[in-house]
C-alpha cells in the first residue's frame, strides 16, 4: 500500500508537508515540503486535507489556497488562491471538480480542475460573510440565520471580541484570507455518497446534504472530521478517537470502534479504509497548547502524532508510524492511498 499523509507544524513557518509512509519498515519519509509565499503564509497552519484526481494529481488545502502536487515528481505544479478563502480544511475531487471546504467562510466552493470558480454551497448568508470579510466577527451566539418574519434588519455586530488565544482580535491587521476568524458550522470535509455530496460539520456533529442543505445525520456528542465510503458503509472520524460506521444507504449507525483502545491516542482525524484495514491519523495534543474544543477524556501528556494501521474486523493494531516532532509539534490531516 502506497500512502501519503498531509500536514504541517504548530510553529511560525506555515510550512506544509507531505510524508510518504512505509508500513513494513514502520517509518515515514518527507516527500515534499512547501513554504507558502508571504501573501499566503499563516503561522501554525501548513497543509490540511486533500485527495487525488483520476490522473493521480494530489490537491491539498492550505489555509488560503489549494496546492496542486504531482506526487510522481514530488513537485508543486500550481497554487489556487482567492481572497475569500480562509482556513481551508479539505479538497475533495469528484467527477472532475474540486470541492473545497472553505471552513472560515462557512462554505464549500466548487472549482474546475483548471481553477475556474463554478459556484459555492454557502452555509451562511451572503450579508453575514460580507460583514465578516469587512472586519466584523460572528456574535458569540452565532449568526442570526433564523431572523423570523418580522421584516426587521439583523442586529449590528460588535466590532470587538475578547481575546481567546487563537482568533485574531485586530481584524484589520491582515487581509481576511490570512486571519484566524471564528466560524459557524465549521464545515471541514466533503464525502461523495452515491449521487449526493455530504459535508461533515465539526461544530454540531451533523452531516449536511450540499444539494438540499438538509441535515441527514447528527451525532451531537461527537466532533466529526473525515469521512469515507467503503463498500456499503460510510465511515467517520471523531476527534476523541471514535470511528463511526454508518449504513451508506440509510445512514443508520452500525458500529463504533474506539481507536484509543490500541494504546495510542491524540487528536483523531485522517482516514483511509480498504476491505480489511483502516488507517487513522492522530495529532499530538500539548498541555501548553490545548485545543479550543473539548478533545477527549485523556491527559494530553502521552498523546502523539502518528498513523495507525488497524485491522477492520477486530480493531487490532497491525502497524504504527510515529510522526511526532517534539520541537516543531507536527500535525496530520489527510491519509491518501496512491495505489488507487
Amino acid at each position: 500500500m502506497k500512502v501519503v499523509v498531509t500536514g504541517g507544524y504548530f510553529d511560525a513557518s506555515g510550512e506544509g508537508v507531505v510524508w510518504h509512509l512505509d508500513f513494513i519498515a514502520e517509518r515515514a519519509e518527507v516527500m515534499l515540503r512547501w513554504v507558502p509565499p508571504p501573501l499566503l503564509k499563516v503561522a501554525t497552519k501548513g497543509f490540511a486535507g486533500g485527495s487525488l484526481s483520476e490522473d493521480g494529481t494530489l490537491f491539498v488545502a492550505a489555509h488560503a489556497a489549494v496546492v496542486r502536487i504531482d506526487p510522481r515528481r514530488a513537485l508543486v505544479t500550481g497554487i489556487l488562491h482567492q481572497p475569500c478563502m480562509n482556513d481551508l480544511h479539505d479538497v475533495a475531487v469528484h467527477e472532475g471538480l474540486l470541492y473545497v471546504s472553505n471552513t472560515g467562510l462557512g462554505a464549500v466552493d466548487v472549482f474546475g480542475l483548471d481553477g475556474t470558480f463554478l459556484g459555492s454551497h454557502a452555509l451562511l448568508p451572503a450579508w453575514a460573510n460580507a460583514r465578516r470579510i469587512g472586519g466584523l466577527d460572528l456574535p458569540v451566539g452565532g449568526p442570526p440565520v433564523r431572523p423570523g418574519w418580522s421584516g426587521d434588519s439583523p442586529e449590528p455586530w460588535a466590532t470587538h471580541r475578547e481575546p481567546d488565544g487563537y482568533h485574531a482580535t485586530d481584524r484589520f491587521s491582515a487581509p481576511f484570507h490570512r486571519l484566524k476568524v471564528p466560524d459557524h458550522l465549521h464545515v471541514n470535509h466533503v464525502t461523495p455518497l452515491g449521487n449526493r455530496l455530504i459535508a461533515t460539520c465539526f461544530a454540531d456533529g451533523c452531516l449536511r446534504d450540499l444539494q438540499t442543505f438538509a441535515v441527514v445525520k447528527c451525532l451531537p456528542e461527537l466532533f466529526l472530521h473525515d469521512g469515507q465510503v467503503e463498500g456499503h458503509s460510510l465511515w467517520l472520524t471523531a476527534i476523541n478517537g471514535t470511528l463511526v460506521e454508518l449504513n451508506a444507504a440509510t445512514l443508520a449507525e452500525t458500529r463504533r470502534l474506539a481507536v484509543f483502545e490500541t494504546g495510542h491516542y491524540g487528536w483523531c482525524r485522517g482516514l483511509a479504509i480498504d476491505d480489511n484495514r483502516i488507517l487513522v491519523g492522530l495529532t499530538e495534543v500539548r498541555e501548553d497548547r490545548l485545543p479550543r474544543h473539548r478533545w477527549a477524556d485523556r491527559n494530553a501528556r502521552g498523546s502523539e502524532t502518528s498513523v495507525l494501521l488497524i485491522e477492520r474486523s477486530s480493531g487490532r493494531l497491525l502497524s504504527r508510524i510515529d510522526l511526532s516532532d517534539k520541537e516543531r509539534h507536527s500535525k496530520l490531516y489527510s491519509i491518501v492511498p496512491l495505489d488507487v
